[in-house]
């Protein structure tokens, strides 16, 4: 099964209208998913999932209990450097906790790491490949291979966020870094399964600052063209196997 993660409804509608033959299933009594096939390949779409700590939670509880083959995690974002725009996508290079801090707890662990776990979490190779040769497909140019940033705070607090890019090396040598509330829990259950993700998002706009009417209008086109593509890639799993790992 390809499992397919969104938070609010705009997020995964795309995925819910192109399910063939589907069903609804309550998951743990509360998050909303919506079982079919999309392409001939069986396709979970979930929402309702806020933060990285449920994103973790939910995806193991959904790896345990079916054959998931690979994960896409769509949405929004917000980009932490200008040269990034509203509208543009963003694709998971690579993810990291960046609202953990265990430094002094643990010798050696550094900041956005979980102690145990790798700083960071590297999206499938061969997924990124299929992501943007699927932009290219039908049309869209304005996709960026960004670092994702996980932060539970990053709608509000702007100083905060420029606080810890000024610390974290990572925001400092990357400018392509968005930060995104759940990526990186689906990257730390995928990471314990050994299970390809990436995560392909709309930048909403600047971390820290409202977004607008006009900015929300863009957002909403572009998912249009995300569901397309993630559709593409769906089909071309569908006809090449892509391996775990």
């Amino acid at each position: 099964m390809i499992l397919i993660v969104g938070s609010n409804h705009d997020d995964v509608i795309y995925f819910q209208s192109a399910l063939k033959d589907a069903k609804e299933e309550i998951i743990l009594n509360k998050y909303r998913a919506y079982i079919g096939t999309i392409l001939n390949q069986n396709v979970m779409v979930l929402q309702d999932v806020y933060t990285s700590y449920v994103s973790g939670a939910i995806l193991t509880h959904i790896i345990e209990k079916y054959f998931v083959l690979m994960v896409f995690c769509v949405g929004t974002c917000f980009a932490q450097n200008k040269a990034l725009k509203v509208g543009d996508i963003a694709i998971s290079e690579m993810t990291t906790f960046g609202d953990v801090d265990q430094i002094k707890m643990i010798k050696g662990t550094e900041l956005g790491q979980i102690p145990g776990y790798p700083r960071l979490f590297y999206a499938h190779k061969e997924l990124i490949k299929n992501m943007e040769e699927a932009l290219n497909s039908v049309g869209a140019t304005n996709y960026t291979l960004c670092t994702f940033m996980n932060s539970s705070y990053y709608r509000k607090d702007e100083q905060l966020i420029e606080e810890l890019s000024m610390e974290d090396s990572i925001a400092n040598r990357n400018k392509n870094t968005v930060v995104d509330g759940i990526t990186t829990g689906v990257a730390l259950a995928s990471h314990l399964f050994d299970i390809p993700f990436v995560s392909v998002k709309v930048i909403e706009g600047q971390a820290g600052q409202k977004t607008s009417i006009d900015s929300y209008i863009k957002v909403l086109e572009e998912y249009a063209i995300i569901g397309k593509a993630v559709t593409v890639c769906i089909g071309e799993i569908s006809r090449n196997d892509i391996l775990r790992g």
